[in-house]
């Protein structure tokens, strides 16, 4: 497969492969636990943010790493009855590399998540924390990890942490919207790819998909727009590697270069395709 191929980097550069790295000192890039309360009470719902800061050239990676590379990861360390939301992604960026074409963030980037705080939860101070691990790129791959943690209140009043608070919230603005409800995408199956279409009532001049999923579209391949009338077309060339047809089609859709929605649309076709297959 090619991810394992341009992954090869990372193993030749630490001989410990790219997909389990052990925990390391961390270097050319430092990630930290932020919490938006110093104290909660119980039965609330507390958002908490994984913040990563790279140097500069370096990178990480999204949920999808693309051609190469390992979305980070977090094993919660939790006390009895608190739970983790999944992480929420802010949108990527589509990055070139040796190995291909990748998705991810440079510089700081925070994603988040949501702690529920049980009704029984006593008063006093518990500790919130998770083993991480991640891949930090630039010329070679290095696997990073680090134990993080951070304390939190149980108590009859909230406290929030206004300089979190601030933080966590300009990092969820930039968590993709869902699509609006008058809007009702469509995707068709083509032969060598997908066609998204769009009816919008503003004005949209550019349009960018980025795949939740891997090997299901060529990542580094020219994605062809179309706006004709209001109804808009991205046309996804189909990866290399797919070797079943999906009956989805999810990742973000990225409009004018600014506005990020959530996408999920079954795939038109699909089910003929695969009828054929089995035929």
């Amino acid at each position: 497969m090619r991810r394992l191929l341009a992954s090869s980097a990372c193993f030749l550069a630490l001989l410990s492969g790219c997909k389990h790295p052990a925990p390391v000192p961390t270097e050319h890039s430092r990630a930290s636990l932020i919490i938006e309360q110093s104290a909660a009470t119980p039965g609330s719902k507390v958002r908490v943010g994984i913040q990563f800061v790279t140097d500069s050239g370096w990178h990480i990676y999204w949920q999808n790493p693309g051609d190469s590379g390992e979305a980070p990861r977090i094993q919660w360390q939790l006390p009895a009855g608190i739970t983790a939301g999944p992480l929420e992604w802010p949108t990527p960026m589509r990055m070139k590399t040796a190995a291909g074409t990748d998705y991810g963030y440079q510089g700081t980037t925070v994603l988040l998540s949501s702690l529920q705080i049980p009704n029984t939860a006593q008063s006093g101070t518990l500790e919130i924390g998770g083993d991480l691990h991640w891949l930090v790129c630039h010329d070679i791959c290095m696997p990073q990890g680090a134990h993080l943690e951070v304390p939190l209140q149980v108590a009859n009043a909230a406290k929030v942490n206004d300089t979190t608070q601030e933080l966590l919230q300009a990092a969820a603005e930039k968590i993709p919207e869902a699509l609006p409800v008058n809007v009702h995408p469509a995707v068709t199956i083509l032969p060598d790819g997908f066609r998204v279409t769009l009816k919008l009532s503003e004005p949209i001049t550019a349009a960018e998909f980025f795949p939740a999923d891997v090997e299901q579209i060529e990542n580094g391949a020219p994605q062809e727009f179309e706006n004709r009338g209001g109804t808009v077309s991205l046309i996804l060339r189909k990866s290399e590697y797919l070797r079943q047809e999906p009956q989805h089609l999810r990742g973000v859709l990225l409009l004018n270069g600014g506005a990020a929605y959530g996408f999920d649309a079954p795939i038109q076709g699909a089910a003929a395709q695969k009828g054929k297959r089995q035929k």
